[in-house]
């Protein structure tokens, strides 16, 4: 047995409730365990404690035991338990230290005091495993949020650790990404390394975990209806011709797309096609290398992010970065007037005196939509929206994003998630390689 966890129960600092209750788990060597449940349920907690990041490094009230390759956690730095346990988090934004791919990875073999003549091999069997080798000789700034999420699991991959801890690994990849990557954790498991795997999209593993335990109230969403067709209005949003790219590598040209007023559009494409460039060129936060954006008519391609707001207001694919609030009600009314109705739309009012960063991916998700929903904008662009959430919480989702659709507002979203396309009756379009 590798790991065993026994009535773990735990509290973050200043929450009003246990994030863990009582859980309990054993682990195998050379075992896949898939643990789902819903958003805020105890995953991401049960991971970090496997880690010993709960309760060294985040504080808080621990109960319970957890015993890693031999070693209780409780007694034990996070430094020695990291050479047996490597977890990959939700946000792979925040796990990434260094601008160059190929000494990113190369960061944690050089912490297991690997010598200097292995790092960069070592580092390259790594990001190959994971159909990263090509991202070798790229920069972390021109990764899109699925590379980059492969990027940082070759960096965890690479030591070697006993026991693989990942945290919503196939939230940013595509279909084949995420078929890839089960793959991997399946050989990996056969060579005899346990893995622990939290996730919301079971089917993406389907035939590779040996087993699936669920934490919290693990059930599953109920039959959710689709939006009914709304009526399209006028065109509000409208690009020609645009082109774009990041740190100076251009990744589509020629893009033109009218959105109407009511309408929901899907941006689908393979990681790496430029759905978040094409957000952020929308939003203002790059410059077109060519090409026009027009908003209710007018030309806005050289105007500033902070003039196009709250017209266009964007949720980009990491929000984890844009949280700068202690409290998620101070951080929702940063938005703007309508904070309260965006507090109580995404079901976050019991969250309300909770520090975002405490919070699961999903929460976070959810809290950093509220901020841009409570602006009101006219076109609200969001990017990977349903990242670490639930079943339940994805279609609530779509029905929230059908009732402003319905009241005139305009979205565009980028998503590998054929699901939520189909609830919203999002109208789909294929950037680069549709995924």
């Amino acid at each position: 047995m590798i790991a065993r966890v026994r009535d773990l129960t735990y509290r973050y600092p200043a929450a009003a409730a246990d994030a863990a209750a009582g859980l309990s788990l054993d682990v195998a060597r050379g075992e896949i365990v898939l643990v789902h449940g819903p958003s805020g349920g105890g995953k991401t907690t049960l991971l970090r404690a496997l880690a010993g990041l709960v309760p060294h490094f985040h504080g808080g009230r621990f109960g319970g035991s957890v015993v890693v390759d031999g070693l209780d956690t409780r007694h034990h730095d996070v430094a020695v338990i990291a050479r047996r346990a490597g977890i990959a988090f939700q946000d792979a934004e925040s796990q990434v230290l260094y601008r160059s791919v190929l000494r990113d990875v190369s960061f944690g073999l050089a912490n297991h005091g690997v010598s200097r003549q292995e790092l960069e091999p070592r580092a390259r069997a790594a990001l190959a495993a994971v159909a990263a080798g090509a991202l070798a000789g790229r920069t972390t700034d021109t990764l899109s949020g699925g590379e980059l999420q492969r990027v940082a699991l070759a960096g965890v991959l690479a030591p070697g650790p006993s026991l693989l801890l990942l945290d919503e690994p196939s939230a940013q990849l595509d279909d084949a990404g995420a078929s890839l990557l089960a793959a991997v954790l399946r050989r990996l498991a056969d060579a005899g390394t346990a893995i622990v795997v939290a996730e919301h999209r079971t089917d993406r593993y389907a035939g590779v975990a040996d087993r699936v335990v669920g934490i919290g109230d693990a059930t599953e969403a109920p039959e959710w209806p689709m939006r009914p067709a709304g009526t399209i209005g006028p065109t509000r949003l409208e690009l020609h011709g645009l082109a774009g790219g990041r740190g100076g590598r251009a990744v589509f040209a020629g893009v033109d797309l009218t959105v109407g007023a009511g309408e929901i559009v899907a941006i689908r494409g393979s990681n790496g096609a430029g759905k978040s460039t094409l957000l952020r060129l929308i939003a203002g936060l790059d410059a077109p290398a060519a090409g026009v954006i027009l908003l209710e008519g007018r030309d806005v391609t050289g105007a500033a992010a902070e003039d196009r707001y709250p017209g266009i207001a964007l949720v980009p694919q990491d929000p984890g970065r844009y949280l700068l609030c202690a409290r998620v009600v101070d951080e929702v009314r940063s938005g703007g007037p309508a904070a309260e109705d965006a507090l109580t739309a995404l079901d976050l009012d019991r969250l309300r005196e909770r520090h975002p960063r405490d919070l699961s991916a999903g929460e976070r998700e959810r809290v950093a939509i509220a901020t841009a929903l409570a602006a009101d904008p006219a076109v609200l662009l969001l990017d990977e929206p349903t990242r670490g959430m639930d079943p339940r919480r994805r279609a609530a989702l779509a029905a929230l994003l059908g009732d402003r659709a319905a009241a005139g507002r305009s979205i565009v979203v980028a998503t590998h998630d054929r699901q939520l396309i189909a609830m919203c009756r999002a109208r789909s379009v294929a950037l680069g390689a549709a995924a």
